[in-house]
């Protein structure tokens, strides 16, 4: 018999092995199938970035030309000059036009004239700069796209400067192309779903113009829905759907390109990721192998092993059933009454007491309440209390009111629980212990009242660190009896329900139970703290500060932490008016040289687990002391707080900016996108400095020196290559960026 047995062991483990390793590779697949879409999403999400950055470089590059031609060309020969070297300069334009005051296209090289129906014209003197949707154009009659901006000629608009880009089927130029290994491709489309771009393999289902009637007409969505898509598109969202077409299936993740209402389609055939499970299930299949020979061979040695140590068990439950009679006697010496509670049946057994029978009873968790056991405020302790012991086996010791024993709802009793392993039960005392009870809560209450009126507190609340229960608290000059209460996440949450939201971290990591044992042990941190609450009164946020003290109890010299608040709100305000006043430059209000330089070498010491983008730059006004001589040094001061404006406006989300006196000012940009992106930023900066106007004639421009930060750790490595780049800019003509690199060759 125990041979059949021990062999339907060994079978029946063999077929969960069996069993196991075949979920595990189901397991597998669809991780491969989750992480496959998670690389969709990535290469969507570069693919749109890639496109954006094409034709945002090349609107850059339009907007330059026309800023050129405005400030250089004196004729048409020039304007045909200008364009035609722009058009050797290896950029994707098919045909560069300049828009003359008659709203024609103009070739001056080539002297062509030519009329365009598109609506660009019209913006273009209206003063806009942009790119255009796909349409036909009448030159050529292929699809193309218009990138166009205006000319000015003393501040009036004369032109502008139009590039053309042509659009085939299949132009890869444009798009992000290491898309698993080729065999996935990509549609780039307008808002109305218009083909703009798109790469092709042999995976492709669509090759017609517009992708959305594709979408609408031909195929069965078996995730997401047509209507969704369009959904998506007007919120700008990004997104995963998947259909079936022709009994094809597709996954496909779209993504916005920031450029009009483009978005970038990137679609994977099932195939790819049916490919990619069938390697993974031959990998697996040959470990499941191997694991199964060296889990047979375990299987041998632990049954041996068994079969040895079989014997020893009769030995160790018989101490154990000696044991369990020692702590039954040792019980019933040193309690008032004993109780019983078996886990699995959900039953507990009162022993015989004083007058009353011993008793029994069933379903005793589930059925607490119409019991009455315990009083209604202790039901959920006496729950959790159970609950833990069975989960942790650790003592448990807590005060109830049991109107099922006591025949009143006054009587506490002071209950102490053990987890007896050997029969899986659980054994307790029960004490009557409401005089010390009794006694206790006065002596807490009158000592916390008497604390509170001498610190003015208008809130506190204190906590027995031994039971870890709040034990009192008061709040708007009422106390209130929380001796039940645990000090946790919940309690301190209810805290934190008023407090201003960026100052909750801290708040809750000062009251940390850890963090305030620690406080009193070792005096290893702060025992105030200063943070903001919502004042209801005042319908807006105030500070205050809250305190915390340690005293001990006379009547059980328990240790309780005190914790007091006080209103700071008018002392807060006057501090930190005094900290603006002395990190900020009077005449702007950026921060001064000494507040930027900290700032900076503070985050230049911090340690980033990913790559970042940040630069270092000094602005320098071009010629600033003429203005001063000529204007008057008032204007000369509007000058510096328009510029200040420029530079705040443009840098303070992800920035820090300061002046360091008379025209210089100081930049550092911290976790940008890209360095393009910086570069792109400091362009912008020096074309808002172009553009201040005054009711008195004066051109206004800077010269700005940057660097991008590398391995710099102070300020003052950084200052002094963005000096150099500087001081070359100033000698090559001004108006004008340059770029420090470490072989001291400065590039635009």
């Amino acid at each position: 018999m125990k041979k059949l047995l021990k062999t339907l062991i060994i079978i029946g483990s063999i077929f969960m092995l069996i069993f196991s390793f075949y979920d595990f590779l189901s397991i597998i697949n669809k991780l491969n199938t989750r992480n496959t879409r998670e690389h969709l999403s990535d290469v969507g999400k570069q693919t749109a970035n890639t496109y954006s950055e094409i034709f945002q470089s090349l609107k850059v590059s339009i907007v330059n030309t026309s800023e050129l031609i405005s400030t250089s060309f004196e004729s048409q020969k020039d304007i045909g000059n200008i364009l035609e070297n722009f058009c050797h300069n290896k950029n994707l334009f098919a045909r560069v036009w300049y828009v003359d005051e008659n709203h024609l296209l103009q070739n001056y090289y080539h002297k062509m004239t030519y009329r365009s129906k598109n609506d660009y014209i019209d913006k273009i003197f209206k003063g806009e700069a942009g790119i255009t949707n796909s349409f036909i154009s009448d030159y050529n009659h292929d699809e193309v796209i218009a990138i166009y901006a205006p000319v000015y000629k003393k501040n009036k608009v004369v032109g502008g400067v139009v590039g053309i880009l042509d659009l085939n089927s299949e132009n890869n130029n444009y798009i992000y192309q290491d898309v698993f290994d080729n065999q996935s491709y990509v549609f780039a489309v307008t808002g109305d779903g218009q083909i703009i771009s798109k790469i092709k393999n042999t995976h492709t289902l669509y090759n017609g113009d517009n992708y959305f009637e594709f979408l609408e007409k031909e195929v069965h969505f078996d995730q997401g829905s047509y209507h969704g898509i369009l959904e998506m598109i007007d919120k700008e969202k990004s997104g995963y759907f998947s259909f079936s077409y022709q009994k094809n299936k597709r996954y496909v993740y779209m993504t916005p390109v920031k450029i009009n209402n483009w978005y970038i389609f990137t679609v994977i055939s099932n195939k790819v990721i049916d490919q990619q499970n069938n390697y993974i299930n031959q990998a697996t299949s040959l470990l499941i192998i191997k694991i199964s020979i060296f889990f047979l061979i375990m299987l041998f040695f632990i049954v041996r092993y068994f079969q040895k140590i079989n014997s020893r068990y009769e030995t160790i439950n018989k101490e154990l059933k000696t044991s369990n009679k020692k702590i039954a006697l040792l019980l019933k010496q040193n309690s008032d009454r004993i109780f019983e509670y078996n886990i699995k049946n959900d039953s507990l057994t009162l022993d015989a007491w004083n007058d009353y029978p011993k008793l029994l009873l069933n379903s005793f968790l589930s059925n607490l309440h119409n019991y009455n056991f315990v009083s209604k405020e202790h039901e959920q302790l006496l729950k959790d209390s159970f609950h833990k012991i069975i989960e942790t086996h650790q003592k448990v010791i807590f005060d109830a009111k049991f109107p099922y024993i006591s025949k009143d709802d006054e009587t506490w009793f002071h209950v102490s629980i053990i987890y007896n392993e050997d029969n899986e039960k659980l054994i307790g005392t029960l004490r009557n212990s409401s005089r010390e009870m009794k006694e206790y809560n006065v002596l807490v209450q009158d000592h916390m009242f008497k604390n509170s009126i001498y610190s003015q507190a208008f809130a506190m609340f204190a906590v027995n660190l031994k039971t870890r229960k709040v034990v009192i608290y008061q709040t708007g000059g009422i106390y209130y009896n929380a001796i039940d209460v645990e000090y946790n996440d919940e309690f301190i949450n209810k805290l934190l329900k008023n407090t201003y939201k960026k100052d909750r971290d801290k708040v809750r990591m000062f009251f940390n139970y850890k963090r305030v044992q620690n406080l009193y042990h070792h005096h290893d941190g702060h025992d105030r703290i200063e943070f903001r609450i919502f004042n209801e009164q005042t319908n807006d946020y105030m500070w205050i500060r809250f305190r915390i003290q340690f005293e001990r109890q006379s009547s059980n010299n328990e240790l309780l932490m005190i914790a007091y608040a006080n209103n700071i709100h008018s002392e807060k305000l006057r501090q930190l008016e005094n900290e603006f006043k002395a990190q900020r430059d009077g005449l702007t209000g950026l921060y001064n040289r000494q507040t930027f330089n900290q700032l900076v070498d503070d985050y230049l010491k911090e340690e980033f687990s990913v790559a970042r983008y940040d630069a270092y730059m000094i602005v320098d006004l071009d010629d600033f002391k003429s203005i001063n001589d000529t204007l008057g040094h008032s204007y000369g001061d509007e000058v510096i707080q328009r510029v200040a404006d420029i530079l705040e406006n443009n840098c303070y989300e992800s920035g820090y900016v300061g002046r360091f006196g008379g025209d210089e000012f100081v930049i550092f940009l911290y976790d940008q996108e890209s360095n393009a992106q910086i570069e792109n930023k400091v362009r912008k900066i020096l074309r808002e400095i172009n553009g201040i106007k005054f009711d008195k004639y004066c051109e206004i421009s800077a010269s700005i020196g940057m660097t991008f930060v590398k391995k710099e750790k102070f300020h003052q490595e950084l200052f002094e290559m963005c000096d150099k780049a500087l001081y070359v800019c100033k000698n090559s003509g001004k108006n004008r960026f340059f770029i420090y690199t470490e072989n001291e060759d400065i590039d635009e």
